[in-house]
């Protein structure tokens, strides 16, 4: 499995680079009122209307810092990226350092030794090179309760 690895909240996360639409600078968003803290915003994305999630802030960590290395993953959410019957689904997830890819045996990733309902969309744990690195279920993120 190839992962594309980021940062946020001062911790290394991935996501599955088969989901990958295509990573942006970081964009001018729209504020969405009354939205939850995570939701940065939404921002038109050739004709396409992305809504943004700060990946730090969903974390309970610090949101993305404004920095170059800051950028908007634009990732397919659907529960099958490769499927061809339904349209994608882009999600943005704004994070930082975007800019590591390593192949991973899927089986490396362990799963985290207790379930945490609040946050469906962590994956399983891998120990990779450069340390550990956590894998966001992306199909999962607007699961979350945003209470």
């Amino acid at each position: 499995m190839l992962i594309l690895m980021f940062r946020a909240g001062g911790r290394r996360y991935a996501i599955d680079a088969a989901r990958v639409a295509e990573v942006v600078p970081r964009v001018r968003l729209r504020p969405l009122p009354h939205a939850p803290a995570h939701l940065a915003g939404v921002f038109d994305y050739r004709g396409e209307v992305v809504t943004v999630l700060d990946v730090g802030v969903l974390l309970g960590a610090e949101p993305a810092p404004d920095r170059l290395n800051t950028r908007v993953i634009l990732a397919d959410r659907r529960a099958d990226p490769r499927a061809t019957d339904s349209p994608r689904a882009l999600l943005g997830l704004l994070a930082a350092d975007v800019d590591d890819l390593a192949t991973v045996d899927p089986a490396a990733f362990v799963p985290t030794p207790v379930p945490i309902p609040t946050a469906p969309y962590l994956g399983g744990v891998a120990e990779i090179g450069s340390g550990m690195v956590q894998l966001l279920l992306v199909a999962r993120v607007l699961d979350a309760p945003t209470a």
